[in-house]
């Protein structure tokens, strides 16, 4: 009996110019989206930068590379354009004529359509985050903070020869400290931003799938604006110096923690590279720091939280009141940290890589405890 050839799917014109239209109406409706959203817009604009700007530039860009992309590549991602999903799910709610059963099971989406819905609005809050973040705070003090670096440099050098290595690198990281974090911000806020603005297979960061389910949508949420005004409403956080501490020793001990979680953060996002995402699995990252824990960068941002608390006992005279709440504050953001890992696991254990990974890397945060 002769052998069956297999069908192999070809990527058409037509299907290239039907994903290509719709990412460009879903792009344009997302930009206009933002723009005239009196609130948001004026959280992402300042009379410096208009940041609706840099979603042109994506916009444009995409609109003129795109087409040549897929006529030479044909990626085979086109014929499950989420693009067009989501416009088919839009489409189907203004059906008429439907039988009341048949219009309520249009509302609901389906499995596919929930997921490139929320793939949709991950990329869209988190690139449009991420962009005003790097162009309001970070780009605008980078050189300053380098300068300022290159000044306490030149003083450390000055203050060992006259104060002996221990007190001069001492001093160093005491007058550095907040610094090195801005920087550390500053590199993992633009490999995000990369991140949520690119999704395929060239930039080896396709998403795989997302995670739709309340509580890991919210945990993560939740530490992001504009929820976060909602979370720190309820949970206060000192808008002082996050070190009020004149014990030296202390100071430097603290800063210098500080600097090894921003640090270690900052390593463990570099090693996900293009695939670093919140919700989202865009392939499994085994090597190192992520060969130690399943969470380094989780377990930097828990050690940065508790290293920013102790001083606020040491420093303040706070009533029992006040003392509760600053512990309540600091457990809560543990416990959100470590939700978001549950959740995040709940959801990358479909994929059969990544519970091999989980026979492998035992631990979560901590090596041999936890």
């Amino acid at each position: 009996m002769a052998e069956r050839k297999k069908k192999t799917v070809e990527v058409t014109r037509k299907d290239i110019a039907k994903h290509y239209i719709a990412t460009i109406v879903l792009y344009i409706i997302i930009l206009f989206g933002v723009m005239l959203c009196p609130v948001y817009y004026k959280n992402i604009t300042n009379e410096k930068i208009d940041y609706s700007v840099i979603l042109a530039f994506f916009l444009a860009g995409y609109a003129l590379i795109a087409p040549i992309a897929y006529s030479i590549f044909r990626p085979k991602s086109i014929l499950e354009s989420r693009s067009l999903t989501i416009l088919g799910y839009f489409k189907r709610q203004f059906m008429r004529g439907l039988p009341l059963q048949a219009y309520l099971n249009n509302i609901a989406p389906t499995e596919k359509e929930k997921q490139a819905l929320m793939i949709l609005f991950i990329q869209t809050f988190f690139a449009t985050l991420y962009a005003h973040m790097l162009c309001e705070t970070y780009i605008p003090s980078l050189q300053y903070n380098l300068d300022f670096i290159g000044v306490m440099a030149n003083q450390a050098i000055s203050d060992i020869s006259s104060m002996g290595l221990l007190k001069g690198l001492s001093q160093f990281i005491i007058d550095t400290g907040d610094i090195w974090v801005r920087l550390t911000f500053t590199i993992t806020t633009f490999v995000f931003l990369i991140s949520y603005l690119s999704d395929s297979t060239f930039t080896r960061n396709k998403i795989k799938s997302v995670d739709t389910s309340p509580l890991g949508v919210i945990s993560c949420l939740c530490c992001y604006y504009p929820v976060s005004i909602l979370t720190y409403s309820f949970i206060k956080v000192t808008e002082d110096s996050l070190l009020p501490v004149s014990n030296a020793a202390l100071l430097t001990v603290l800063n210098l923690i500080i600097i090894v979680a921003n640090l270690g953060s900052l390593i463990a996002i570099l090693r996900l590279g293009t695939k670093a995402g919140n919700l989202t699995n865009r392939g499994i990252v085994t090597g190192f720091p992520y060969n130690i824990v399943r969470h380094p960068d989780y377990s930097m941002q828990i050690l940065f939280i508790i290293a920013t608390s102790i001083p606020l006992y040491i420093g303040r005279n706070f009533s029992p009141f006040e003392m509760f709440m600053m512990t309540l504050t600091t457990i809560t953001w543990i416990i959100i940290y470590y939700v978001r890992a549950i959740t995040e696991e709940r959801h990358l254990m479909q994929d059969p890589e990544y519970q091999q990974y989980v026979e492998k890397v035992k631990y979560r945060f901590i090596p041999k405890i936890i």
